[in-house]
């Protein structure tokens, strides 16, 4: 048994990604939310 270190890095770059998106996405949307509100 012996485990492929690409595959590894490969999909923990694929989870730290969607992870980074995620976060992305959910700064966003609370620095508009921030921002407009008084507005909304």
């Amino acid at each position: 048994m012996e485990d492929e270190p690409t595959g590894l890095i490969a999909g923990l770059r694929a989870r730290s990604s969607v992870l980074l998106g995620i976060v992305g996405l959910a700064a966003w949307m609370a620095l508009l939310w921030f921002m407009f509100g008084d507005v909304l």
